[in-house]
């Protein structure tokens, strides 16, 4: 089928997510025209992949989980031409011990390469546009991982309630040596890093190759901004998605798409906040420090599916993500918003890159499965075992 400019439109569009559960496989399919009595779905023998032909096309997709039984089966088509079909199977009664693509069982948990675990005194950090080393191997001895969101207010309100007792000069000395200090603000020191989900803070001492502009961190060689100062300790505070990391001499350097960042961020803050629902907001840098919204579902944070749009036969693993625009607002109304919504707070270039990967991913699903009521449905892939196997 033709577009208007020419381009090719497949006349198939062939979608399947596992909805883990019911133990069931959710099935759609998009079709350029009616069906008719030559529209065929099938699973092979081995029940691993689904076919659909229609109009002299064919879409293949693996599907995103085992049925357990073999055998050919011929998926019922109705007998009135339509143009959306939907299909339910049932997915074998034992759990596998390895998911469908054949890798290690499927960890549920947000995964997040670069913690304090991973990494060793040997570990060097790059500008992953132009791979000019930041921090090179030997200049980091010791990296742990930052306390999570709430710390800090949690430290003050310890100290304010604490019982009296002696001043502990040694102890606040190793409290500082640890990259927190006894007013609970942190601090940063030569020699170590400090680790969040999305950045790295270090001290100023131990980078190089970067030029500091006003609040922002910019690379000398290529000039992209990887980060920004950080207030609070005055440290480079560096954006993992700006970064590649060879964590060993022995490692190479490796980076990671901005997508499976973002997805983990909403999955982090989700996951600290106790929300399911995120107001993903930006100052912009005007005067009036308004602010960019979007409202952020995780309808779905833990999901294997298979698109035949997705350029490959082989499940995805994703976040499925309802999000709609809010209305500009001042930072100061952002916390009044309700309880069972968190926040999330990105550089604008995140945000727009946020958007438009969700906006983008809606290729990714039929028609119909595109809006819930008010909602845009979005995904966003997920890291996975595979991403961080080979780190070491």
């Amino acid at each position: 089928m033709e577009c208007p400019s020419g381009e090719h439109v497949p006349m198939i569009l062939l979608y399947a997510e596992h909805l883990q559960n019911i133990r069931t496989l959710s099935i759609q399919a998009s079709l350029g025209t009616a069906s008719n009595q030559a529209t065929k779905a099938t699973l092979s023998a081995d029940r691993h992949y689904l076919t659909l032909e229609h109009e002299g096309e064919r879409a293949i997709i693996r599907l995103p989980a085992g049925l357990g039984s073999c055998g050919d089966v011929t998926l019922a088509i109705p007998a009135a031409p339509i143009k959306d079909l939907t299909f339910r199977l049932n997915v074998g009664p034992r759990p596998e011990p390895r998911d469908a693509l054949g890798n290690s069982v499927h960890n549920p948990e947000n995964i997040v390469p670069w913690m304090a675990s991973d990494l060793t005194p040997e570990t060097a950090v790059s500008c992953a546009t132009c791979h000019a080393e930041i921090v090179r191997p030997g200049q980091v001895q010791q990296w742990k991982d930052l306390p999570s969101e709430g710390w800090a207010e949690m430290m003050d309100f310890w100290h304010c309630h604490k019982p009296d007792g002696p001043h502990d000069h040694a102890q606040e000395v190793e409290n500082v040596s640890r990259g927190f200090a006894a007013n609970s603000k942190l601090t940063t020191r030569p020699g170590m890093g400090l680790v969040g989900p999305m950045d790295f803070l270090f001290s100023a001492e131990d980078c190089k190759m970067l030029e500091l502009q006003f609040a922002s961190i910019l690379c000398m060689k290529c000039y992209t901004t990887i980060g920004v100062l950080d207030p609070s300790t005055e440290g480079f505070k560096l954006r993992k998605p700006c970064l590649s990391v060879a964590v060993s001499r022995k490692s190479s350097s490796q980076g990671y798409s901005h997508e499976k960042w973002l997805s983990s961020a909403l999955l982090a803050a989700a996951e600290s906040q106790g929300v399911m629902r995120l107001a993903v907001h930006t100052s912009d840098g005007s005067s009036s420090n308004s602010t960019s919204i979007m409202h952020a579902w995780l309808f779905a944070p833990d999901l294997m599916i298979s698109s035949s749009a997705a350029g490959t036969t082989d499940p995805i693993r994703v976040v499925k993500v309802l999000y709609q625009e809010g209305v500009p607002a001042d930072i100061e109304t952002l916390g009044k918003m309700g309880g069972a919504e968190g926040e999330l707070e990105v550089s604008k270039e995140e945000w727009c890159e946020m958007c438009s990967l969700l906006d983008r991913s809606a290729a990714l699903l039929p028609e119909k499965a595109r809006r819930f009521q008010q909602w845009n449905v979005g995904l966003l892939r997920r890291f996975v075992e595979d991403d961080v196997s080979g780190m070491r």
